[in-house]
């Protein structure tokens, strides 16, 4: 235990210095989950405070796109202002799952905000015919003057009207003389009057979206990558569960079923993601098959990929059965993984840092909470412990539909009897405590 609380305290210290040096989104991104788990298990707002530097920041640079929603690939410069005008699928999911979270932990208006346009811009411009999504989109002519993400003021109070679009165009830094070549990116960087969310644009924001679409010279990728739509699938039964929107978690459980009819070979990054994303779904809608199907497939994972992604996921996912089943073998392949993870970190890149997350769950007591209903929706008590911020603690549901099927992937589950009242188990590393009834 003392080996592995000291490589937690490595990881914190090594996920700052990798946001200090690593000006780049993705480079700084990895951090974020990593920084906000610290500050939960470890008390020390330090942790927070550089997390939620980096959220603010990023809300308001141009690297996030003010007018259509998500989030470009990187900047061109350390103030986060010149977007590289490429928006991906993978990106804008891990952005929306980050800033889902971060909501959970601060309440924040503008993470929330962040979370729904990164995954509303994902289901209106790249979903694709199969129920996939696709890879991204991008600006064909990024250096030329008709760079559809760019405007002018002219622009804008033409299509807003002269006082609406100068207050627009004052609001987002759209200057005469430009922010990013022949035009502006719209951004809040220097906007003192707002501090997160700008208050009455919504509409306007909406009229450049809809004149920049008309526009052209924006091109979709329209490959379907599989690991990035599991990713996807995870932020949006995050969100749908966090949020309490439906319409996301009907949105997942769509994507759910396009990936299961996709035929191609998976890797490993494929399969960890689809196995993190089912375990996202598992605690949107606990339906046991969902939990069977994440403990099929992880069973079948490495736990040294190569992929950055691959092993960060993979940690995350031991990590989360080991808690929700008990089972004693996600406790060793956790821990191979997370030797990997720790022993040669230096030949891993930031997009692995997150799965430390699972190092700093290692390192604490993990909780679970059984909930035993004789009806089969899921009971609001119990839908509102899930959306509180809890990485420790994991939700269990068993109703009658669900009894068998629980049973197999949590043999615990079933020495608890259903009843006429909702009861609520604890359990405190392996220890089932008194129920409580609601």
């Amino acid at each position: 235990m003392d080996e592995i609380l000291s490589w937690g305290e490595r990881a914190l210290e090594g996920a700052a210095r990798v946001r200090e040096k690593n000006h780049e989104l993705r480079g700084r991104a990895g951090t974020l989950l990593l920084l906000l788990r610290g500050a939960y298990f470890t008390g020390e707002n330090k942790w927070r405070a550089l997390a939620e530097e980096d959220l603010r920041a990023l809300w308001r640079s141009g690297a996030h796109d003010h007018i259509g929603g998500g989030f470009f690939s990187g900047s061109r410069d350390r103030e986060w202002l010149r977007p590289v005008f490429e928006k991906r699928l993978d990106d804008n999911a891990v952005l929306a799952y980050f800033y889902t979270e971060a909501w959970q932990s601060g309440r924040m208006a503008f993470y929330r905000a962040a979370a729904e346009e990164a995954l509303d811009f994902c289901l209106r411009e790249l979903a694709a015919p199969s129920g996939l999504c696709c890879a991204g989109q991008y600006a064909a002519h990024p250096e030329a003057e008709d760079n559809p993400y760019l405007f002018t003021p002219a622009q804008v109070c033409g299509l807003l009207g002269e006082e609406a679009g100068r207050h627009f165009a004052e609001c987002y830094d759209v200057t005469a003389e430009g922010n990013c070549g022949a035009g502006s990116i719209p951004n809040l960087i220097l906007n003192q009057r707002w501090s997160f969310v700008p208050e009455g644009y919504d509409d306007f924001r909406e009229i450049l979206r809809l004149a920049r679409e008309e526009r052209g010279g924006i091109v979709t990728d329209t490959r379907t990558p599989l690991a990035a739509n599991a990713l996807l699938l995870a932020a949006l039964a995050r969100a749908g569960r966090v949020f309490e929107e439906r319409r996301y978690l009907a949105a997942a459980e769509e994507l759910c079923a396009a990936l299961a009819a996709a035929e191609r070979l998976a890797g490993p990054e494929e399969r960890a993601a689809r196995t993190f994303a089912r375990l996202e779904l598992y605690a949107a809608d606990f339906d046991p098959a969902q939990l069977a199907a994440a403990a099929q497939e992880a069973a079948a994972l490495p736990t040294a990929p190569k992929n950055d992604r691959a092993l960060a996921l993979a940690a995350l996912c031991f990590d989360a059965l080991l808690s929700l089943t008990g089972d004693g073998r996600w406790r060793t392949r956790r821990g191979e993984t997370l030797r990997e993870l720790c022993l040669h970190a230096d030949r891993h890149g930031p997009e692995s840092v997150s799965g430390l997350c699972a190092l700093l769950s290692a390192a604490h007591t993990s909780r679970r909470v059984l909930c035993v209903s004789p009806t089969e929706e899921i009971p609001p008590a119990l839908a509102a412990l899930g959306a509180r911020y809890a990485p420790d603690l994991r939700l269990l549901l068993k109703t009658p539909a669900r009894t068998e099927a629980l049973a197999a992937s949590v043999p615990d589950s079933a020495s608890f009897e259903i009843g006429n009242n909702i009861l609520f188990y604890p359990c405190f590393d392996g220890i089932w405590g008194s129920p409580t009834g609601f």
